[in-house]
């Protein structure tokens, strides 16, 4: 009978944890999904050309640098979109997290019978963190890959070094090989995976049986690879400036040492309430979701149960030392994201949470059998029931951004993030922002929480989207301080990077656009003028700065200079919108003479034999060249120069002046 329990346990599991998890699979590519895969060239061709970029960038390169490694995630990306052909398709990246989550569950039902050594309790165990709601941030998140792949291999590799002890001879050395293989998966699938050493220590130290060779070479089979990734990430990150984590996104990047760890402490307290009662579930905690400690009321009661849970853990080394061990997993296994050591880039996750919460659920199960032996299975399969239903609801919050974002906002309205993506998502699902009221509402709820943090530590995304929506309703006056704020953190954010880093174009930039427009708005046209040229030459590249400098020209009453500015924009970008607008320029009234659109071979066409048009046109090709060359494209620059001496009959001093000849030229 007992053989047969144990039989249908591994497809009981599995078929709960499928349950649990069966709406998933049109969940798509929200938030980081898209520049992981989506935007990740490296993943959508399997050559080898793309193998080597990804073993030699970091995770997110070329995007930008977070510090991050994770060559067997990225390659796992690969394998979906390119072998597997899944492509922009998500269910064959759902069905690989939902396997390997699968597996992950076993493992978990298999120590437990190790280590409590009770059926009942070790199925439970394995049931309710199979389907335990904190955890759809590591599974329905297909980017929440890693923390399954790092998950395998601690509870794999902890699995593989218990049979590695009890062997002997060759078989020790089977087993110490896969332990080195599985630890070289986990930890260049993500660091956190390096604690698996951590962990089998712990588990000698409580259980010390005086296996000092069996301890040794454990810890040498898992400590070879995570030297091996210790190497590899100086070769990938010894080019690269430090990693500066936005003190948005992590307020304890910025809090004085001890302010840090007992703020640190106090989200301790935080997970642990989730992982008993997750109700409210966010895909975010930034600023000000856990306020820094500072001795309120509630920071009191999250020290006071943190230090209550550490006593009873503590009293367990005597009197349950599997409790205690477990908890000790809880712990070790959480360090890494706790931001007791170091800060990191978040104050708070949920999917911090993937391993540790098999120590607390392990220890709520030992906990209720000790207390009510009897009704212990009614209660836990009550709560395994509740779990599997909020598990199943909160994947539908997986499903976009629009419903990541309301979701979100709802459960963690403290934090300035939440309430950001939820503008993001209604500005992005309405082309025509016909809902600009309520992507303002949002807005404004997260610059309330953003207003008191200084210019240097400030994030300027949401002062951006915010005065662009107020110049769609109109608002110009309301739009005009948010976008100047805006600017004001985007120039003391440049500052800060000046001396550590090049500095770099970003979508931020067109603030200076969005601010000129408000100024041309409120009637200050040179005021307009001065912002509409610092965009230009923020953001040279992008067509949207040459119309706005064309606008700002025409309502000076300069329509020949706005003409050439947008003739400058089309010889910079090829951007036929522009070519429209010069047309549409000449046809009003500034060609006086009639002769600056001709018919074409593909419909009207600008004619630059027009006097008027000659004259835009070579005065534009100056300032052109002079971008190109600084856009880092000289040959460009050089056949530009070429062309508009010989082919257009330009006067050669202001195109010289641009590009001096080469000597020998």
């Amino acid at each position: 009978m007992s053989s047969l329990r144990q039989l249908l346990a591994a497809p009981a599991l599995c078929a709960v944890t499928f349950l649990a998890y069966s709406n998933s699979f049109s969940s798509g590519f929200p938030l980081d999904n898209k520049g992981l895969i989506s935007q990740d060239p490296r993943v959508h061709e399997a050559t080898t050309g793309n193998i080597g970029l990804i073993l030699q960038h970091s995770y997110w390169w070329p995007r930008g640098n977070s510090g991050l490694y994770r060559p067997v995630t990225t390659l796992s990306y690969l394998f979906n979109y390119a072998i597997l052909g899944d492509g922009e398709s998500p269910a064959g990246y759902h069905w690989v997290n939902l396997l390997l989550h699968t597996g992950n569950v076993l493992l978990v039902y298999l120590l437990a019978l190790r280590l409590i050594g009770s059926f009942w309790p070790s199925l439970l165990l394995g049931g309710l963190w199979a389907v335990h709601p904190v955890l759809t941030e590591s599974v329905t998140n297909i980017v929440g890959r890693p923390d399954l792949l790092a998950g395998m291999a601690v509870l794999g590799g902890f699995w593989i070094y218990l049979k590695s002890a009890e062997a002997g001879g060759r078989p020790r050395l089977a087993w110490l090989a896969g332990l080195v293989a599985v630890t070289a998966v986990g930890v260049f699938s993500k660091e956190s995976a390096v604690m698996l050493a951590a962990v089998i220590a712990l588990y000698e130290l409580v259980w010390w049986r005086g296996r000092r060779r069996a301890l040794i070479c454990g810890c040498i089979a898992v400590l070879a690879p995570v030297a091996a990734l210790l190497y590899c990430r100086w070769l990938v990150f010894a080019g690269e400036p430090p990693v500066e984590f936005p003190f948005t996104d992590n307020p304890l990047s910025g809090a004085p040492f001890w302010q840090a760890k007992l703020t640190a402490v106090k989200v301790t307290a935080r997970y642990l309430g989730l992982t008993i009662w997750p109700l409210k579930l966010s895909a975010d905690y930034s600023y000000n979701a856990v306020p820094v400690a500072s001795g309120r009321v509630e920071d009191w009661a999250c020290w006071l149960a943190v230090a209550a849970v550490v006593t009873v853990v503590v009293m367990a080394y005597r009197r349950n030392r599997t409790a205690f061990f477990l908890a000790g997993f809880a712990f070790l296994t959480l360090l890494p994201a706790s931001n007791l050591l170091f800060p990191i880039g978040s104050m708070m996750a949920e999917r911090f949470l993937y391993l540790p919460s098999i120590g607390a659920l392990a220890c709520l199960v030992l906990a209720s059998y000790a207390a009510v032996p009897r009704a212990a299975p009614i209660v836990l399969g009550a709560l395994l029931c509740g779990f599997a239903v909020r598990t199943w609801v909160r994947n539908a919050d997986w499903r976009d951004e629009l419903s990541l974002a309301k979701s979100a906002a709802a459960a963690c309205p403290r934090s300035f993030k939440t309430h950001q993506m939820m503008a993001a998502a209604l500005y992005a699902a309405d082309a025509t922002h016909a809902n600009v009221g309520a992507v303002l509402d949002e807005a404004e709820k997260s610059l309330a929480i953003l207003d008191s943090v200084p210019d240097s530590r400030n994030t300027v995304e949401i002062y951006r989207l915010a005065g662009e929506c107020y110049l769609i309703e109109g608002a110009y006056g309301k739009a005009l301080p948010i976008l100047q704020r805006g600017v004001a953190i985007l120039e003391a954010g440049r500052e800060q990077l000046n001396s550590k880093q090049p500095l770099r174009t970003t979508a931020n930039d067109d603030l200076y656009r969005l601010l000129s427009a408000a100024w041309l708005r409120l009637g200050e046209g040179e005021k307009a003028f001065d912002a509409a040229i610092e965009a230009r030459n923020r953001e040279p590249l992008n067509p949207a700065v040459y119309t706005q400098l064309g606008q700002v020209l025409f309502a000076a009453h300069q329509p020949e200079d706005a003409a050439t500015a947008l003739l400058e924009g089309m010889l910079v970008t090829s951007d036929m919108g522009l070519r429209q607008q010069a047309m549409d320029l000449y046809r009003g009234g500034l060609d006086r003479q009639g002769c600056a659109i001709v018919a074409g071979p593909n419909g009207p066409a600008i004619n630059p034999g027009c006097a008027l048009v000659h004259r835009n046109l070579c005065e534009a090709s100056v300032d052109a060249i002079k971008i190109h060359l600084k856009t880092g494209r000289p040959a460009i620059a050089a056949e530009l120069k070429k062309s508009f001496l010989h082919d257009y009959g330009c006067p050669p001093g202001p195109l010289h002046e641009a590009l001096p000849d080469a000597p020998g030229q």
